[in-house]
């Protein structure tokens, strides 16, 4: 788990530029991406999660989910800035 400096030092950046997501067919969605195009990856975070970070910079359970997907133009990756909830049960 990071902190938002850390997990910029992970991707390799110093600011995320961040847009709303839209589909297709025009509609916005609750997402917002960074994209590089010379390196065909985007960074995603939902709205609900940019809100929480945006209240507290201090917040230190953040972590990529990185998955390759398929777009229009070949395959690129998506890295997905998620918050870490620690966990209800434990086996």
């Amino acid at each position: 788990m990071a902190n938002l400096a850390e997990i910029k030092r992970e991707l390799g950046v110093e600011v995320i530029n961040l847009n709303t997501v839209v589909t297709e067919s025009g509609d916005k969605t609750p997402w917002l991406k960074h994209w590089d195009n010379a390196n065909r990856v985007a960074i995603l975070v939902h709205k609900d999660t940019l809100a929480l970070i945006t209240a507290d910079k201090s917040i230190s359970t953040l972590g990529l989910n990185t998955q390759t997907k398929l777009g229009a133009q070949g395959e690129y990756v998506a890295k997905t800035i998620v918050i870490y909830n620690p966990a209800e049960q434990t086996l």
